[in-house]
């Protein structure tokens, strides 16, 4: 696209360093004009700017005359021929007083004027060596003649058929922020989602996946230095995808107003990617069965072999089963880690997935939980139900004493979540009786495989010791053979309490 014609401003004094610029610039186009002639790449019967540089041959009798040169920079409609006058003039009057300047694309441009032509194809001319404001020479008469001009570099290149040169891709994707392996046009990961911009007349593409997707447009890129009537008829873009029921891949082109809006940068590469895939996900869940995408990798509705490719505790994988099985829900996650699945579907469905491994009431109890870790809240869940269940077949002690109270809670900690919830019952129960902290070391040394827990006296660490064969009993006792258990240990503890 060529660069828009900007707001003028005044007359200022020349500074010396850009006006040695101009006049440089001036000569070079002075002595050579057909510097300015773009180079083929075509197969036009007859070349578009031939009448415009043979008219050129006309200024040759003049140069060094600088008012005559302004003149023919005054007469007729070809703005080639006339921005070449003009630059031939600067050069022969051999200093500028005065510049004004124009605001294009947010920078202050400066220029001389001179001639009658737009301002634009003054400053193109004086400009010449900058790719982009040097189009501004061709715009009107490429587009007129239907013509694809590219620049970059020092060059300048025309086709009347979308023929992107290979150095003007490269040299437009270069000016982006992505630095790919080996200068390539490709991020090189296959993963879910990857943007695809196909240069047809090169049969090249580039290639960026949703990982290394900025918040820039790179179509931009690539028509910030051309001019054609569309600068996209040469390109084709889509965003690859397996967001399918069978798990092939997919190939959204993007068109019509959304590639409008990529190419305004109203999107960008990393919101058009996620658009896309927003979309598709939306289509999976119309499908009416389940599917599941890790990565790249589509397991259409295997349950079973989406939960194998997971990494996670068992009790995740168990909370994701037990909640997915028989549910019309499509989940697509980039890593094979279960934290990300069970975080993908927490904010809407974090009730369902904690009565699906408890119950409709515990779940409701816990409140909501949805801006908490979904690991540690399922493990409360799952904690809760086994302490229910567990706790439902041991007979209740409604006229406990205190020892009885510390040792049942002991008990059924150890039972619901062994070493893990009877550490935190220890650590949290204040006990300061001689027997109960005997009877609590007789628990961990029963329960803890040798972990330490709290600072015990040598006369309670050998209490315990005698206390721990029924402690054991203890723990793996049901039912009213508990309330046995319960009592044989309260009598050798020497309580004088009884249940």
């Amino acid at each position: 696209m060529a660069a828009k014609k900007g707001r003028f401003r005044g007359a200022r004094h020349a500074p010396k360093r850009l006006e040695s610029d101009i006049l440089e610039l001036c000569g070079s186009i002075s002595k050579d004009p057909g510097m300015l002639r773009p180079k083929c790449a075509g197969n036009c019967r007859k070349c578009h700017f031939d009448k415009t540089f043979a008219s050129l041959g006309k200024l040759e009798r003049f140069r060094g005359n600088a008012a005559a040169l302004n003149k023919m920079g005054e007469k007729g409609s070809d703005d080639i021929f006339k921005a070449t006058a003009v630059a031939m003039s600067l050069h022969a009057a051999g200093s500028i007083p005065y510049l004004t300047s124009a605001r294009i694309a947010g920078e202050i441009i400066p220029f001389a004027v001179r001639g009658r032509m737009g301002n634009d194809k003054l400053i193109a001319i004086q400009h010449y060596n900058d790719p982009k404001l040097r189009l501004m020479l061709y715009s009107g008469f490429a587009r007129k003649k239907g013509l694809h001009i590219y620049s970059f570099e020092d060059e300048v290149v025309c086709s009347d058929i979308p023929n992107m040169p290979a150095d003007y891709l490269y040299d437009t994707f270069w000016e982006s922020p992505y630095e790919f392996p080996d200068d390539g046009l490709s991020c090189g990961h296959d993963i879910e989602g990857i943007l695809v911009i196909r240069i047809k007349s090169l049969n090249e593409e580039i290639r960026i996946c949703k990982n290394c997707a900025k918040d820039v447009s790179t179509i931009q890129y690539l028509v910030s230095r051309q001019i054609a009537n569309d600068p996209t008829d040469d390109l084709e873009v889509f965003v690859e995808h397996k967001y399918s029921k069978d798990g092939a891949i997919g190939k959204d082109p993007i068109t019509g107003d959304i590639l409008k809006q990529y190419i305004f940068n109203k999107l960008n590469d990393r919101t058009l990617i996620a658009l896309v895939l927003r979309e598709k996900l939306s289509d999976l869940k119309k499908h009416g069965s389940a599917t599941y995408i890790i990565g790249s990798e589509n397991f259409g509705s295997d349950l079973n072999g989406f939960l194998e490719k997971l990494n996670g505790t068992e009790l995740e994988k168990k909370a994701l089963r037990a909640f997915l099985d028989g549910r019309i829900i499509s989940l697509v996650i980039s890593s094979h880690r279960a934290t990300e699945a069970l975080g993908n579907l927490w904010d809407e469905y974090y009730r369902d997935i904690l009565a699906s491994i408890s119950t409709d009431d515990i779940a409701a109890n816990m409140g909501d939980v949805s801006r908490m870790n979904p690991s540690q809240m399922i493990t409360n869940a799952d904690t809760l139900f086994i302490s229910k269940d567990v706790v439902s077949r041991l007979p209740e002690f409604p006229r406990a004493g205190i020892v009885t109270r510390n040792t049942d809670k002991f008990a059924k900690a150890a039972k619901v979540g062994g070493w893990a919830l009877l550490k935190k019952e220890v650590e949290s129960t204040n006990v300061k009786d001689h027997r109960s902290r005997s009877i609590a070391r007789a628990f961990i040394l029963s329960v803890s495989a040798g972990e330490a827990v709290g600072k015990f006296s040598a006369e309670e660490e050998d209490f315990a010791k005698y206390l721990k064969p029924f402690v054991d009993n203890v723990i793996i006792a049901e039912g009213e053979k508990y309330r046995d258990a319960m009592n044989t240990l309260l009598t050798a503890s020497g309580s004088g309490e009884s249940v």
